[in-house]
């Protein structure tokens, strides 16, 4: 009679089959690694993987409107070297009703000659008597007399950007205001001296002045 092979119990069987401990270790998936594993804290003695966001540098700018030259005082100066000149739009918008034109000793009904100067006798400069405000507002008349005959030159950017580099100085310098009072009004004198011998070179003269100053004359 031809023997039957014995047949192993089952639980003989399973015992050979590698458990999950004999198993190797499953590698960690990228989800799992921390991502900067050098920067770990430790929260209740288990080491946590964190992130130190690096915080940007602030870039201070200071740019001078009307809002922040009011806000200019002893207790908040503005910053040396900021400046701080107005249009003369925004001059004129102000004339009568804030508190800018009160530090500058000049008023919009002020005359313009007063604040800038006039020219003197025999001069052949002829310039109108307009105030301040009408002069930011592009109102100031000029003329030139070249050879006994008076011709009307075109003052209306002059007149702006002098009456506002005026109130500019005297409000900002010389901290937040390049020029000061006395250079502004000694650079319209300087126009005044001259004796142009045409009415080109008389409108010249006053439009590279106007042009230094509307460099200056830009805030609002």
């Amino acid at each position: 009679m031809k023997e039957l092979t014995p047949i192993r119990p089952i639980a003989a069987m399973t015992q050979e089959r590698p458990t999950p401990a004999d198993q190797p270790p499953r590698p960690a998936a990228e989800s799992d690694a921390p991502r900067n594993p050098g920067r770990r804290i430790i929260l209740g003695g288990i080491p946590i993987a964190v992130t130190l966001a690096s915080k940007p540098a602030l870039a201070m700018t200071h740019q001078c409107s009307v809002s922040n030259a009011l806000s200019g005082n002893l207790s908040h100066p503005l910053p040396n070297g900021v400046n701080c000149g107005l249009t003369p739009g925004t001059w004129a918008s102000l004339a009568g009703t804030n508190q800018l034109w009160q530090r500058t000793g000049f008023f919009p009904s002020t005359n313009f000659t007063s604040a800038a100067g006039s020219p003197g006798f025999g001069s052949g400069w002829i310039v109108g008597s307009q105030s301040m405000l009408s002069a930011l507002q592009g109102g100031l008349s000029i003329q030139i007399k070249i050879g006994g005959v008076q011709t009307t030159l075109n003052a209306a950017v002059f007149g702006e950007q002098v009456a506002a580099a005026l109130l500019n100085a005297a409000a900002f310098s010389p901290n937040n205001f390049s020029e000061s009072l006395a250079q502004v009004q000694q650079k319209v004198r300087a126009v005044w001296m001259t004796t142009p011998t045409s009415t080109s070179s008389a409108q010249s003269a006053l439009n590279s002045l106007a042009t230094q100053f509307a460099a200056l004359n830009v805030n609002t």
